[in-house]
Order: C-alpha cells, then structure tokens, then sequence
C-alpha cells in the first residue's frame, strides 16, 4: 500500500467512525430495559475528573438513553438543543433509585463510574413541556463571555493572549447548546481594556454594566493562567518544557450582579519540546475540562431562570417609612413569598424575596396587594417601582 494511499484510508475510516445522524450522539454501553410504562432501567457507565462529576456524567446519559425515542422525536423543533441540554442537565430529578455498580479512580486521575438507575419517562416529558412554553415566552437567554488569559514565558514574563483559549471553549459548548451570546467582534477595545481590569480587580459590579448595554441577560467571567515548571529529559539528549495551566470562571446575573456559579479548574499540564507549545497544550487541556462544567452549571441556572425560583430584587423608590412598613406586611399576604428580607434609608427600600414565581408574575401579585405601588420596570430577577403620591 502506498504512502497515499494508506492516507485515503485512514481518512475514510476516521469519517465513518464520526458520520452520526443529526441530533444523535454515538452510542455507548448503556443497556436499557423496560420496568413499567413510566420506568425505565438504564445501566451506563460515566466519565468525570472526579467521583462526583462521573456519576453526574452517568446520570445524564441514563436520562438520553432511557428518554431517547421520546427526545429525538423532537430534533426538528426550534431550539431542540438548548431544551435537550436544559433538560438533561436536571437529570437528578428524573432518577427514581440507583446502585452504584463500580467505582474506579484511572491512571489519569479522572474517574469512571458504572451505575444502575431507574428513570422516571414522565418526568423528562412534563419538563420537557415546561422548558419548551417558557422559551416560547422569554427567548432564548444572551450571554457575554470574557476570560483573561496569561502566559508566563520561558524568560518569566507574563504575555497576554488576545484570544483566549478557555473562552474559546466556553463559547463553543455554549453555542452547542443553543445559547445566544455577544460577539467578540462587537466589544471595542476600550470595552476590552475595562473588563480585563475588572476580572484583575475583582470588580465583577464593572462587568456587569458592560453585560448590560449589551443585552446579555447571564455574564461569565474569569481568568486563565499558564505558568512553566521544570525542564524535563524525557527522552536521552532531548529536553522538555512543562506547563500547567489553570482557570477561575464565575458566572452572573446581569441584572442584579449576584454570583450564581464558580467553577475552579482543575490544573492541567501541557510537555512539549517547545516552551510555547506546551504552554498552549495545558491550555488547551484546561479549556476541554473547564467548558463543559461551565456550561453544565449555566445549564441548570437557566432553569432556575426559566422558571422564576430563588430571588427577585425590589427596588422601591419615593417611599416613606409608614409605607414601606405596609408594602413589607402586604407582601407577607402573598402566598408564593417564602421570605423577605428588607432595608430602608432615605425614602428608598430594598427588599430581597425568596419566591418560586418570575418577576413579571410577582410583580402582578404585589400591585393587586398594594396598589399604591407603581412598577416602572421589570427584568428576569429585579422589580423597580416607586410610591404614587397621595392625591
């Protein structure tokens, strides 16, 4: 066989091997079987760079296999990704019982878990229904990346990467899963050079008002840094450069600046003969093992999202003491109000509220409780309204 030949055919055999049908992954070892009309037994094994995060990874394959006649039936409708994804990253939920069947650290450091789950059908079909009419409603979400990324060369400088690796990676899962986000090419450099010094400065307030001019309803920020370590000889006469690289992503509300996730990386080493080339390689390790776990975490915060729980933030202006001593009473009648916590200085209120309702909804109940209350604004997780004046 020539030289050319043996080319084409390693070509053919690498396209067969990735040619899968749209909207499927390729299929894995996961055995499937039939408990009721609503329950399915799914025995899979899942990869993670921890214990925790394999039988995460097994779960939500049990969920695909065991749901999925139910789930590709819908690969043609709009969105179909990023309901898919939303979905399955509450797989937890939809897990009536499971045995852990094997538990095994690699020579890699990563972990491979086997488990035997029962999975509840209905339930992936009623969320299913819930993520689908609540998209419907709200659009899909914008979200604005922004990492910073350094590499300390082989004279001890730090040079800037214009590009970054990890936000590279983080882009592109979220792009995977539907997600709309602000383009690089829309930030100018001013824009550039103030949120590089807020991720320096930790100053996540500076971001915020950025993500908010464009539209971004989520914002994800951090930092990613390869740093070198010893020269290796690896191989008799031939020396090595060792790097490792490590991020720090945090990701927030635009709207009211409130952290709603923190993924530390776990370092990631890169060995070349070439310091750069290794310097690249552990970043481009720490961005396969950082992006998925981001995107994981902004998976399930949109479902909070969508679905209005945990806090909304009402600012009320032009309000007098004896006022807001009656709106925080009024909002105590309101069922779906779990808690409420409140500030007052200078005629203006504060309040936080723990509700399982969106903000548009909340704000419906508390005008009918209190129509001395004018709202002048709404966002997914903040209410601004002000005290209409006594006539």
């Amino acid at each position: 066989m020539t030289h050319r030949s043996g080319k084409v055919l390693l070509f053919c055999l690498c396209a067969t091997l990735v040619a899968v049908a749209p909207g499927q992954e390729k299929k894995d070892d996961a055995v499937v079987v039939k408990k009721a009309d609503n329950l399915v037994e799914v025995t899979v094994t899942g990869m993670g760079m921890d214990k925790a995060e394999a039988i995460r990874d097994a779960q939500r394959k049990a969920i695909e296999r065991g749901a999925g006649t139910y789930i590709y039936s819908h690969s043609e409708m709009k969105d179909f990704a990023l309901v898919k994804d939303t979905v399955l990253a509450r797989s937890a939920g939809f897990v009536q019982s499971m045995d852990i069947l094997s538990a095994k650290e690699m020579d890699d450091k990563t972990w491979e878990v086997k488990i035997k789950v029962v999975v509840s059908i209905k339930g992936i079909e009623d969320t299913w229904g819930v993520v689908t009419n609540l998209l419907q409603q709200m659009g899909r979400p914008k979200i604005m990346v922004f990492v910073t990324e350094k590499i300390t060369n082989d004279k001890g400088l730090e040079e800037i990467v214009e590009d970054s690796t990890v936000q590279t990676g983080i882009e592109a899962a979220l792009l995977k899963s539907g997600f709309e986000l602000v383009e690089k090419k829309q930030l100018k450099e001013i824009d550039k050079k103030d949120l590089s010094a807020a991720v320096a400065e930790d100053k996540p307030e500076k971001v915020q008002a950025i993500a908010k001019r464009f539209g971004a309803q989520l914002f994800i920020s951090g930092s990613a840094h390869a740093t070198p370590g010893d020269r290796k000889e690896l191989v008799p006469g031939r020396i090595y450069y060792t790097y490792e690289a490590e991020g720090n992503i945090k990701c927030y509300a635009s709207d009211t600046g409130k952290m709603l996730s923190a993924v530390p990386g776990k370092p990631m080493r890169g060995v070349q003969e070439v310091w750069r080339s290794a310097a690249k390689q552990a970043l481009d390790s720490e961005a396969a093992q950082i992006a998925p776990l981001v995107q994981n975490d902004i998976l399930r915060v949109w479902m909070d999202v969508l679905q209005g729980r945990g806090e909304v933030q009402m600012q009320v202006s032009n309000i007098a003491f004896k006022d807001y001593v009656k709106l925080k009473k009024a909002l105590e009648t309101i069922k779906e109000i779990k808690d409420i916590k409140a500030d007052f200085a200078n005629n203006n209120a504060e309040i936080s509220i723990q509700t399982e309702m969106r903000a548009e909804k909340l704000a419906e109940k508390i005008v009918e409780a209190m129509d001395a209350l004018e709202v002048t604004d709404i966002t997914q997780n903040v209410i601004k309204a002000k005290f209409k004046a006594e006539k």
